[in-house]
């Protein structure tokens, strides 16, 4: 007896902004249920796009289903298995409607960087309302919002007076360290790449936002942060990289910060200049670090991140926003429209399977 299942896969590697009909495929497969006593079968219930899962995919081996988080629904396991049936978890289930899995942690070692995805959590869902709805476990409540929780508590002190910078601010990690620190104190300078965006920005509390549009020149782009930042910067959370990250550091402040958490430049834009900032960090002391939410997947901090992140949320002081996409078919299409100025797009992207 089998479970009829379909899948996304990598079926051709492509640098640069990828065309979504050309590198995924769709499979249908059927699964054998005859599980093991440590398996699960699994059914995906809502999958997650973001731009990092470029440099996954370039990473997947052709013929091989795409990785991304997902929230899945247990429908059966095995007498070893870590959860049961009618438990809800999330972890890197990918773009799959069934899958079969031990649930355990999993090792990336085919990527530039070899790392280890984590066991699939169980979700409480007395974690879950009509406020803070269940989806949110892939956002705000999910890696994202560990991202800029965990800059915020465990690496960067930001307090007032602080000017903060964060590019690529309209996703849904920049906003919540924009609005995280907004209510540190910061004067918090956003950007991004369209006026719709900017206005939303504005409008969540951020003093300033400056526009960028992959191609513009770092001399420009460092003006209007002149402007935007009279001061100085005291904190940066780098999105971007390339031509905003060149015209930050020369503003960067005495004792200032900065969070590597992604390089859309780089992995995308391919810019792939050598490290030409480092002098920039000497004189104003500068501590760069990088940002990988799974360090900081820990029961404790769920919690807080509940407590604190998710509080506010309910109590309206932070806003969370996310595009729900429907369908199994809808995948690629909602991942495309990471790229480009889509207006339609708010914060973090999702499917509904």
């Amino acid at each position: 007896m089998g479970v009829k299942a379909q899948s996304w896969v990598v079926s051709e590697h492509m640098r640069g902004v990828p065309d979504v009909g050309r590198v995924y495929t769709k499979v249908d497969e059927e699964l054998d249920t005859d599980l093991a006593p440590d398996e699960m079968l699994l059914r995906t219930l809502y999958v997650s796009v973001d731009p990092y899962l470029q440099g996954i995919a370039l990473d997947t081996p052709i013929g091989d289903p795409m990785g991304a988080d997902s929230i899945m629904e247990v429908l059966a396991a095995g007498p070893l298995a870590p959860h049961r049936p009618g438990d809800l978890v999330q972890g890197f289930g990918g773009w799959r409607t069934h899958l079969i899995s031990d649930g355990a942690p999993k090792a990336w070692q085919t990527g530039t960087f070899p790392m280890v995805f984590p066991a699939y959590r169980r979700l409480d869902p007395g974690w879950y309302d009509a406020e803070v709805p269940l989806p949110t476990a892939l956002g705000a409540l999910g890696g994202p919002g560990m991202t800029a929780w965990g800059t915020l508590n465990r690496f960067m002190t930001v307090t007032a007076g602080h000017t903060l910078v964060v590019s690529g601010a309209s996703g849904t990690v920049g906003s919540l360290v924009g609005q995280l620190a907004k209510r540190a104190g910061a004067r918090v300078v956003g950007t991004t790449s369209s006026p719709a965006k900017a206005d939303r920005l504005l409008k969540l509390g951020f003093d300033a936002v400056v526009p960028y549009r992959h191609g513009d020149s770092a001399r420009a782009v460092g003006a209007l942060l002149r402007e935007a930042a009279p001061g100085g910067v005291d904190r940066y959370f780098d999105n971007l990289g390339g031509p905003v990250t060149d015209a930050v550091f020369p503003l960067l402040a005495v004792d200032s910060q900065v969070a590597v958490c992604w390089q859309w430049a780089t992995q995308v834009g391919g810019d792939t200049q050598g490290p030409r900032l480092l002098p920039w960090i000497m004189f104003p002391r500068t501590t760069i670090r990088g940002v990988f939410s799974l360090e900081w997947f820990t029961p404790a901090n769920w919690r807080a991140l509940h407590e604190e992140l998710g509080g506010g949320i309910r109590r309206g002081e932070i806003v969370h926003e996310y595009t729900l996409h429907h369908g199994f078919d809808s995948i690629p299409d909602a991942y495309h429209s990471l790229y480009g100025d889509r207006g339609d797009r708010l914060g973090k992207v999702l499917v509904a399977l």
